[in-house]
């Protein structure tokens, strides 16, 4: 599905195999002619870019120029294909780029995380194996050149900034239409769903640290004072009311947050276990995505001194600090 949203400005909605269905691209008819997104490299949804773009009388060839709003697979999976086919250069925050490039690398330390975090050994297996499996619907990219926050991105007829916003993923980056103050917002800031800050450690050894949620929390915070009039975002339909989300998913993190404390009053609990309170039920790949909210609250917790943290046969476990 395609349609206009503004002048200059179209939105492909491409399919993918996942449960959102769907990921939206943007195509900017200005010169140089951008492709915001690329969505993954299937079949389908390289017919669905190449149709909706001939609706508006261009081919894949008339994409003069990629930008790449993170590293997640359904949102870079074809812009290398499209990239050979059209001479595109990509863009993407350097971040972003070395973890696309080093993810097969990074699998098994991932494993261990997710081992660590209290996950059972053929859960864990499960989720890797699909892991591995998405990977065939995307390229590495060879090639790119990097972004960086407050970067300039020169069109005839306007300049966008380009705002890094870690969080969701450590080089997600949103572009500023400043004039327009429009802001797109790739998984940064959704409608109808709060992004879950994915599992990320800086270090890669014990005790780890998971700075993904307050990182994610800072970066909203930074969009909050932005004079900004329309979201477009990479899944679902358009935000208006900007403030009002944000507002929104702050309060979703701290009702998150009181329902591990809650969970947590119990007795002690690996971050598995508190994810299987928070989500009974989901499946494996979706086990990764708890771990990945529970250790972001639980990091700041701990930061706030309100929980501890032991290790216990290779386990992390979290109490409450008394």
């Amino acid at each position: 599905m395609m349609h206009q949203v503004l002048d200059k400005v179209y939105k492909i909605e491409l399919p993918i195999p996942f449960p959102l269905k769907t990921v939206n691209v943007y195509f900017i008819d200005d010169s140089p002619r951008t492709l915001v997104d690329a969505g993954i490299k299937t079949e389908a949804s390289f017919e669905t870019l190449k149709k909706g773009l001939e609706t508006i009388g261009y081919s894949l060839k008339a994409i003069e120029r990629i930008l790449i709003t993170h590293g997640h697979i359904d949102h870079y999976g074809q812009a290398k294909k499209l990239s050979v086919l059209s001479g595109a250069p990509i863009y993407i925050h350097s971040k972003e780029y070395g973890r696309i490039r080093s993810f097969n690398h990074s699998l098994g330390f991932i494993k261990s995380i997710l081992l660590r975090n209290g996950a059972p050994e053929a859960l864990v297996n499960e989720a890797i194996q699909y892991m591995e499996s998405a990977q065939i619907m995307g390229d590495p990219l060879d090639e790119a050149f990097f972004l960086e926050d407050g970067d300039s991105i020169f069109f005839k007829s306007m300049t966008w900034k380009t705002v890094h916003c870690p969080g969701h993923s450590p080089g997600l980056i949103c572009f500023l239409w400043p004039e327009k103050k429009i802001l797109f917002t790739g998984d940064h800031l959704l409608k109808e769903i709060t992004p879950n800050p994915i599992l990320n450690v800086n270090e890669n050894k014990p005790p780890f640290r998971y700075p993904s949620l307050q990182e994610y929390l800072t970066s909203l915070g930074k969009i909050e004072k932005f004079d900004l009039s329309l979201l477009l975002p990479a899944h679902g339909e358009e935000i208006h009311d900007v403030r009002g989300l944000i507002q929104k998913i702050f309060a979703h993190h701290k009702e998150r947050m009181e329902r591990i404390l809650f969970s947590l009053s119990e007795c002690e609990k690996t971050p598995f276990e508190i994810a299987t309170d928070l989500f009974p039920d989901v499946p494996p790949f979706e086990i990764f995505l708890g771990i990945s909210e529970a250790v972001g609250h639980l990091e700041i917790l701990k930061e706030k001194g309100i929980v501890k943290l032991k290790e216990k046969e290779g386990k992390d476990y979290f109490s409450i600090q008394t």
